[in-house]
């Protein structure tokens, strides 16, 4: 629905007239939409009908002519609060209104589209004394922003402008600003004498109608286009040092953008070294800007110093370019175009160091493109139309090490430029203090900024100081900002994400998400990936400096809660996870943290802080005392040495696992711990020992109705029966874990269970039936995404093959299990799957092939411990290797291992 008063009063439904209806609900619908949004009262409506002389029912008839349209909209389709009593009046509330987009575009410079919002004479056609000043007031607006957009448009040198603006002189010969703007289109269309008769007649109709002179802009105008030139070739930049270090890159992007008319701004954290590039490159394109090179600090960010407003920053570049304080205007309006006008034409380079918004920088922009404009600031400048944005982050390791050599007279400090975080500033205030030190060394240095919780303190010098940098920062947040800013500094770990952000807040994750871009805006976070976010190491001490201690200890306790109850990725918050169970204190949330995670974190191979996580758990259970917190660590922790193949630690792990569940009488838990035994027994050539865990293990099973580990116990028994050569007790075994699997609907499990049958099944000859079963496995966990067991299933998938004479095909499984093994950072599995595809090449023909993965079997096995993998790596490299004078020592190592190790034969293909 669209209401209009730029024109006759009107109210649009689908391009459908609405209303008013009649001339009283047409004043009536004028007044509210002038008022729109506040409360217009019945006093001033029953003025507007009826101009003063009102009859004895005004009142009442005002009410109901409102009544009458605010039903009339909601009709329309309008919502029911589009028109609503409230105290002494009436509030209209209009969706779209031409007022409101013709001020919003105005606001926004969109001269011309705000003009096009009219159609004709505000309020048109309404016949009311007390709406007519009203009306002239929405005219001199129209007029005012007319006369803004034939100002904006000869400042861009429009050639047209010169007929509209002299029909518009001649309609309203006393408005000075545009007959300034008719002056300089005139001047700019080569009509200098015409220009100066243009003021010519203004100042006479002035002082014949008014009695005065006119206004000082016009004149300064005057005299400029009379006598005044350009000066030449001024330069005002700042002292380029002679040690600026890399940015090469940057340095040539931002010259290529001035060159070609586009500005440049450069945006980045406290002393990550704007004003120095921008310098830098100012210099550097000097010479294609001949008529002078311009710089003004803006103060955004200065210690002890308000940020500069933009009309003294239009004063100082006025003065750069010759314009004297007694001849500038006072308006920002008025100001800024005598700016635009001073550049017009003239290839001057403009730099607006230490911006602090927006706001401050647009009024300052000239409108050539002539001029090169360079902007630096901490914030994010977006609304620099057109502009090359830089992103300055701190500097490489290399370039960094290079900057604080340079400054230290020669002294190279790679220890210094990693402590300072590579931020160019703390490297210059770090090497000052070198210099200022003729005893001290680069070492002594080190030290100092060794310790956290000084480095701040001593990365100041001269004046300079990082810690005062990031405060002016941090005075510039709003106050839900800074104390996002300050719970942030809590954070044990890196990079975080949202989520974890919103814990520490005490908030939501949508407005976590806000306060996060607000300081990434700031350059007080980095953002190291995707929804990721993290500080810079001297900002994080600053955060930590500022944190109230009540606040931090509450904020730490969400973020604990979070990690052990809420909903997030295990695999990007690994390392924050291994951060927060290292902190001391928290015992109760780092066991169940740990033991939340094991799971996830094995499937995704991520080893290293699996151990981490699985050992801290531990620690912290055992300091609890808790018997059930113990036992669930160590199953954890003898997870973490198994998948990483540990073995030995492992059993050392299930053991002591074994002896605390039985002392507490916890037998199903001694279930899981026994078959877990059998499983390590096994992978240390231990089979026949590992046979009666397997089935004391199923009897507590059974007993408890611990159906997992009943699966675990079967699928396990079949393996160590198959290797042992009781086939037929094997098959049993595989069948009874895939059954039970599959009752349970245990996908992934049925997988490895399904995987092993047909492992079984190939053992004793029955080939068709096996190569059925694993298939439909190896294609179940692909279809489930299951790559775990994809792996599993293509391993015993290409020892079937193998056994079916199928060398090709086998090699393919093994080597598509090997890259996903490789992947999934899992060496047992790894250590079989690299012995399978040594034997697929090794029957294809290939021995140097078959080497390389038999020695990758070979290292991987002896590495974790897995003797029956390693007599099998051994054999086979003996085969593979043939005549070479080490066959023999392979064949024979691999044949004594198997006889050490009690199996009945060399049942699997080398």
């Amino acid at each position: 629905m669209e209401f209009r008063v730029l024109g006759p009063v009107r109210v649009l439904g689908d391009g459908r007239p609405i209303g008013p209806s009649g001339p009283r609900q047409e004043r009536i619908l004028a007044a509210l939409l002038l008022g729109a949004g506040r409360v217009v009262p019945v006093s001033r409506l029953v003025d507007v009908v009826w101009d003063g002389e009102p009859p004895a029912t005004a009142v009442r008839q005002v009410r109901n002519l409102t009544t009458a349209l605010r039903r009339a909209l909601v009709a329309a389709g309008a919502g029911k609060d589009v028109l609503t009593a409230e105290g002494p009046g009436f509030t209209l509330r209009p969706g779209a209104f031409d007022l409101d987009a013709f001020e919003e575009h105005a606001a926004r410079g969109e001269y011309r589209k705000a003009l096009d919002c009219w159609r004709g004479p505000a309020l048109a056609g309404v016949d009311s004394a007390a709406l007519r000043p009203d009306a002239e007031r929405l005219a001199e607006r129209r007029l005012a922003v007319l006369e803004q957009c034939l100002a904006a448009e000869v400042d861009g040198g429009d050639s047209g402008a010169v007929a509209e603006l002299t029909a518009l002189v001649a309609e309203h010969p006393l408005r000075e600003g545009l007959v300034g703007s008719l002056m300089r289109a005139l001047h700019r269309a080569g009509r200098q004498a015409d220009a100066l008769n243009a003021y010519q007649r203004a100042k006479r109709r002035l002082a014949d109608e008014l009695g005065i002179e006119p206004g000082a802009p016009l004149r300064a105008l005057y005299e400029e286009l009379l006598h005044e030139e350009p000066t030449p070739g001024r330069c005002f930049l700042p002292y380029d040092v002679p040690d600026f270090t890399g940015r090469a890159a940057e340095v040539t992007r931002a010259l290529e953008a001035l060159r070609a008319g586009r500005p440049v701004v450069a945006d980045g954290m406290a002393g990550v070294g704007k004003t120095a590039f921008a310098v830098c490159v100012a210099h550097r394109a000097a010479g294609d800007f001949p008529d002078g090179q311009l710089f003004v600090d803006l103060h955004g960010h200065t210690p002890g110093r308000d940020p500069l407003p933009a009309e003294t920053a239009l004063s100082a570049l006025l003065l750069q370019t010759g314009v004297p304080a007694s001849r500038q205007p006072d308006g920002l309006d008025e100001r800024a175009a005598l700016w635009r006008s001073r550049v017009a034409g003239r290839r001057l380079l403009v730099v607006l160091d230490n911006a602090r918004s927006t706001d401050q920088v647009v009024p300052l922009l000239p409108g050539d493109r002539g001029a090169g404009v360079l902007v630096t600031g901490r914030r994010r400048l977006a609304a620099v139309d057109g502009a090359l944005e830089l992103g300055l982050d701190v500097l490489p390791p290399s370039e960094a090490e290079a900057l604080f050599t340079a400054a230290a007279g020669g002294r190279p400090g790679a220890g210094v430029a990693r402590l300072c975080g590579y931020l160019p500033l703390a490297l210059r205030i770090a090497a000052a203090r070198l210099q200022s030190r003729p005893l001290w060394t680069v070492e002594d240095l080190v030290a100092r900024l060794g310790s956290e919780r000084r480095r701040l303190a001593e990365l100041r010098a001269g004046g300079r100081d990082v810690a005062a940098a990031f405060a002016l920062s941090y005075r510039d947040l709003t106050a839900p900002q800074r104390r996002m800013f300050r719970v942030l500094g809590c954070h044990p770990g890196g990079d975080f994400a949202a989520a974890a952000a919103a814990a520490l807040h005490g908030t939501g994750v949508a407005e976590a998400e806000r306060l996060l871009e607000d300081l990434l805006d700031a350059h007080l976070l980095r953002q190291p990936a995707p929804d990721r976010y993290g500080f810079h190491d001297l900002i994080a001490e600053h955060a930590r400096e500022v944190a109230d201690p009540d606040e931090a200890a509450a904020a730490l306790d969400r973020l604990l809660d979070h990690y052990r109850d809420g909903d997030f990725s295990f695999a990007a918050e690994r390392a924050n996870l291994v951060a927060v169970t290292a902190l001391g204190g928290h015992d109760e949330h780092v066991w169940r943290i740990a033991d939340r995670a094991v799971a996830a974190l094995r499937e995704r191979g991520h080893r290293d802080e699996l151990t981490a996580l699985a050992r801290a758990g531990a620690r912290a259970a055992d300091r609890l005392g808790d018997p059930h917190a113990r036992q669930l660590s160590l199953a954890n922790l003898t997870i973490a040495h198994w998948e990483s193949g540990r073995l030995a630690e492992a059993v050392e792990a299930n053991a002591e696992r074994l002896r605390l569940v039985r002392e507490h009488g916890d037998r199903a838990a001694e279930a899981a711990s026994l078959a877990r035994m059998g499983a390590l027994y096994g992978m240390l050539g231990r089979y026949r020992d590992a046979i009666p865990l397997y089935r004391q293990a199923l009897v507590l099973a059974g007993e408890t109705g611990s159906h997992a580990v009943a699966c675990l116990a079967w699928g396990n028994l079949s393996n160590a029966q198959e290797v042992l050569g009781q086939y037929e007790d094997a098959l049993t075994s595989a069948a009874r874990a895939r059954a039970i699997r599959e009752e349970l609907g245990d996908g992934d499990g049925a997988v490895l269970a399904t995987a092993q049958l047909g492992l079984v099944l190939a053992r004793l000859g029955r080939l068709g039936e096996a190569r059925e079963v694993v298939e439909k496995a190896v294609c179940a966990a692909v279809e489930a995404g299951y790559a775990f067991g994809e792996a599993w299933s293509r391993i015993d998938a290409a020892e079937v093959l193998l056994v079916d004479g199928c060398p090709a095909e086998a090699h393919a499984h093994a080597e598509r299990a090997c890259a996903i093994l490789g992947r999934l950072n899992h060496p047992l599995l790894l250590t079989m799957a690299a012995n399978s595809l040594g034997a697929a090449a090794l029957a294809l023909g290939d021995p140097a092939p078959a080497s390389s993965a038999y020695r990758l079997a070979l290292t991987t096995a002896r590495r974790i411990g897995y003797r029956a993998q390693e007599a099998r790596a051994l054999l086979g490299l003996g085969a593979a290797l043939d005549r070479h004078p080490d066959a023999d020592r392979h064949l024979r190592a691999g044949r004594a291992l198997h006889d050490e190790i009690g199996l009945p034969g060399l049942t699997r293909v080398p």
